[in-house]
């Protein structure tokens, strides 16, 4: 008797990423990791409910491995200087992922954002000057410095900003935050 190859879902979560990768979210489709692995759409359905479902697995995935491999990094004492350039040095190692999740167009801006933020709170609520801040001041905080890491992470891929990691860091360390949550 011949043994039937075995599927998991760490297998179709690989091959989704490889495709995420590849062409984006909008690639990610039952037949078309199905077609990438070489099987039918059966063992994805065996160990998701649906699509939707191996989307958003997907996306806790990576980021979980984002996290690990690049915004863990301490660079240096300030985590709101670690965060940007983090997030910098991820577009600039991993481009495409770092495309098909912040530059192309997908509807789990949502879920990237919320990840994120789970992710900044960890890191500078470390900081015994950030343990008094308010959920709305980190939100706002983290929104704030996430589109200007995002921004730089995206041009220093296309190549237009050109710094290096102390000029990084002096960038995001020169941001403060006031009792308001405005930046000086």
């Amino acid at each position: 008797m011949v043994r039937k190859k075995v599927y998991k879902k760490q297998h179709i979560l690989a091959a989704a990423e490889d495709l995420l990768i590849e062409k984006g979210f909008s690639a990610i489709t039952a037949r078309s990791v199905a077609e990438y692995m070489g099987i039918s759409t059966q063992p994805i359905y065996l160990e998701f409910k649906n699509m939707e479902e191996l989307k958003l697995t997907l996306l806790k995935t990576v980021y979980e491995g984002l996290e690990r491999d690049f915004f863990s990094t301490v660079r240096t004492s300030s985590s709101l200087a670690n965060f940007g350039v983090n997030q910098i040095e991820f577009a600039k190692a991993k481009s495409k992922l770092y495309i098909a999740l912040f530059v192309e167009q997908h509807s789990y801006g949502k879920e990237l954002h919320q990840l994120s933020f789970n992710s900044f709170k960890k890191t500078i609520q470390s900081e015994v000057k950030y343990t008094n801040v308010s959920q709305e001041q980190l939100e706002n905080v983290h929104l704030k410095l996430w589109i200007v890491a995002n921004g730089m992470a995206t041009l220093s891929i296309s190549g237009i900003l050109n710094k290096t990691e102390e000029q990084l860091i002096d960038v995001f360390t020169s941001i403060k935050l006031k009792s308001d949550a405005t930046w000086i």
